[in-house]
C-alpha cells in the first residue's frame, strides 16, 4: 500500500496545479468564412480546421452525387430540446484539449443528428469540484428552478469529488470504513437530488453518469478503490432503476488503462478521446433504456 499511497500524492499534486498552454489557432472569422457558416467549434490547430473541412467537403460531394437532402431525414414533428447538464468537472469538461465541453457538446450534435430532433438547446452547470452536498444545496435554494423546468433532458456526473474529499482528509490513514460511511451520505444526498429534480419536471429523462477510479493508472498494486468505486457506482444505478424516467451509464471501464490514451496529461480527467468514448456509452446506453419511451417520442432516434 505505501507504493500505491506515493503515487495517490504525485497524481493529488498534478490535479491541484493549472498549468496553461498556448496552441496556434486559426482565427474564427477565417474558419467561419471558409465554411461559410457561424457558430461552429473553433479548431484548436491547423489538424482539425483540415479535417473539418475534409469532413464537410466528403458531404457536400455525396450531396451532389447522390442529390441528398440531409434535412429530408427529419420528422415532420421534429422540434428543439433543451438539455440540462449538471454535475462535476466530467459534466465542466477538464481535461478536454478541444474546449468543448468533455461529453455535453458532443453529445448534443450526436443527437441533433436524431430524426426527431431539429436543435440541442444545450446549459452546462457543471463546475470543478463539485460534490453532492454542494449540488443539492444550489437546487433546494431554487438555483436552477428556471432551468429545470424546462430541460427535456438532464444528465448528471457527481460522485467523484465525495471520494477525493475523504482521501485529501487523511491520505495516509485511509480505511474502507470511511468510505463506506460516506457512501451512505452519499447515497441519500443523491436521491434527495432526484426528489428535488422530480419537483421541479417530473417527467424528464434523467440520465445518471457513473465515475471511474483515476488510480488505477498509476500503480499495479491492488487497492481497495477498485470495490469503492463499484459499490458507490452500484448505488447510483439502483437510484436510476427506481426512477421509471431514469437511466444509469456506466463508464468505469472505459478509464481502466490509458492504452487507448483517454487520460488528460494530468493523469485524473479524460481527454477528447475519453470524452468521446463516454459519449458513445451514453448515446448507446440512451437507447437501450428506452429514451424514445422515457420522453414521450420527444427524443426519438429510429426513423
Amino acid at each position: 500500500m505505501r507504493l500505491f499511497f506515493v503515487a495517490l500524492m504525485s497524481c493529488l499534486f498534478l490535479t491541484g496545479c493549472a498549468v496553461t498552454v498556448d496552441e496556434p489557432q486559426t482565427s474564427r472569422e477565417e474558419y467561419e468564412k471558409s465554411l461559410g457558416t457561424t457558430n461552429v467549434p473553433l479548431p484548436l490547430d491547423d489538424a482539425i480546421y483540415v479535417e473539418q473541412t475534409k469532413r464537410e467537403k466528403i458531404v457536400e460531394k455525396l450531396e451532389e452525387f447522390f442529390q441528398l437532402d440531409w434535412l429530408s431525414r427529419k420528422e415532420l414533428d421534429a422540434r428543439e430540446i433543451h438539455y440540462l447538464a449538471l454535475g462535476d468537472s466530467l459534466t465542466r469538461g477538464i481535461g478536454d484539449e478541444y474546449n468543448r465541453y468533455g461529453y455535453t457538446v458532443r453529445l448534443a450534435e450526436k443527437l441533433e443528428q436524431w430524426p426527431a430532433i431539429t436543435k440541442v438547446q444545450l446549459d452546462n452547470r457543471g463546475k470543478r469540484g463539485r460534490r453532492s452536498d454542494q449540488l443539492l444545496e444550489l437546487l433546494e435554494k431554487g438555483h436552477y428552478d428556471k432551468e429545470l423546468a424546462q430541460a427535456d433532458l438532464i444528465t448528471i456526473t457527481m460522485g467523484g469529488n465525495d471520494v477525493m474529499k475523504i482521501v485529501k482528509s487523511d491520505i495516509f490513514s485511509l480505511r474502507k470504513e470511511m468510505f463506506d460511511a460516506e457512501r451512505d451520505d452519499f447515497n441519500v444526498r443523491y436521491a434527495k437530488i432526484i426528489n428535488a429534480i422530480r419537483e421541479r419536471n417530473a417527467e424528464v429523462p434523467l440520465i445518471l453518469i457513473g465515475f471511474y477510479n483515476p488510480f488505477s493508472i498509476i500503480t499495479d498494486e491492488v487497492t481497495p478503490f477498485e470495490s469503492i468505486i463499484f459499490e458507490w457506482n452500484e448505488d447510483i444505478e439502483m437510484l436510476a432503476n427506481e426512477d421509471v424516467n431514469a437511466c444509469f451509464v456506466p463508464v468505469s471501464d472505459l478509464f481502466e488503462t490509458n492504452e487507448d490514451m483517454v487520460y488528460h496529461t494530468d493523469f485524473f480527467h479524460p481527454n477528447a478521446a475519453g470524452y468521446e468514448k463516454m459519449t458513445e456509452r451514453i448515446a448507446i446506453t440512451m437507447k437501450q433504456c428506452g429514451i424514445e419511451e422515457m420522453s414521450d417520442g420527444l427524443i426519438g432516434f429510429e426513423e
